[in-house]
């Protein structure tokens, strides 16, 4: 049964890997199968390729704590344009509407290199609802019902570098499939409150980083560079790393086991 579950689980990662279009590394991905609602991994001093579709409404959208300060266009005539608070509501409106941009906030500046196209239909996959910047250094929010002692270590914990010479604090039972040596993890572990990943060029392009759970459905996760690891602050059964046409499968084969490992890791959280 083991056998037969594997070989599911591997069917349903070569599905998700043919479901998303080749894309640069500068250029928005499909967040879901859907492939209106576009993500960008953020990296300072690079620049975007956003392409708009004529008649189709369109949000470029920042951190939730940036504000929109400044918009500076080669040829603003092609566009038009409405920001408010950290996003950009913005469509093409002429024929000459290939152009630059550039987004000034309270945090960041963006670079964009604007082009627009006839879309084939409401449903063409190309369109961008919504285009999303995900950032290395967010941290994802601790569940509402953790206690504030708990939540606390929990923070000092990521401050700290995992000890591996005390392997059994940490779960290292995961297997990976997919074909992508350039965002392939070489290190997967987890210690019960955070998922580590460690690869080959950490300073490197860092893929985006997606939870799934039993349905098959992708959330994103938010997480932090610390001590040569990609921390993400959670553990769950399964993720999917993606970069471009690139997809990793991430399965965790610990994290329905119950052992001390897991309880003396509580024990020692309690004592901090």
């Amino acid at each position: 049964m083991k056998f037969l579950k594997t070989i599911a689980l591997l069917v349903v990662c070569s599905a998700f890997s043919l479901s998303y279009s080749s894309a640069a590394n500068i250029t928005p991905m499909p967040l879901n199968k859907d492939g209106r609602i576009k993500l960008i991994h953020y990296k300072p001093n690079s620049v975007i390729k956003f392409v708009g579709h004529y008649l189709y409404n369109s949000i470029i959208e920042f951190a939730p704590d940036e504000k929109i300060e400044t918009i500076l266009m080669g040829i603003s005539s092609g566009w038009q344009l409405h920001p408010e608070g950290n996003r950009i509501f913005l469509k093409p409106i002429n024929d000459n509407a290939e152009t630059n941009m550039t987004v000034i906030t309270n945090m960041r500046m963006y670079f964009f290199e604007m082009h627009a196209e006839e879309a084939k239909g409401v449903d063409d996959p190309n369109i961008a609802f919504v285009t999303k910047f995900v950032y290395a250094q967010l941290i994802t929010d601790f569940p509402s019902n953790a206690s504030s002692s708990t939540t606390g270590a929990m923070h000092q914990r990521v401050d700290t570098p995992p000890d591996l010479s005390k392997p059994s604090l940490y779960n290292f039972r995961y297997q990976i499939s997919g074909i992508a040596m350039s965002i392939e993890p070489v290190l997967i572990f987890d210690d019960g409150y955070f998922t580590y990943f460690r690869f080959k060029e950490m300073n490197g392009s860092i893929p985006a980083i997606f939870a799934v759970n039993d349905k098959l459905e992708e959330a994103m996760v938010n997480y932090r560079i610390s001590y040569g690891y990609v921390v993400v602050e959670r553990v769950a059964n399964r993720f999917t790393l993606r970069n471009g046409k690139d997809v990793i499968c991430v399965f965790n084969d610990g994290y329905y086991r119950q052992s001390d490992t897991f309880k003396e890791i509580m024990n020692i959280t309690n004592m901090s």
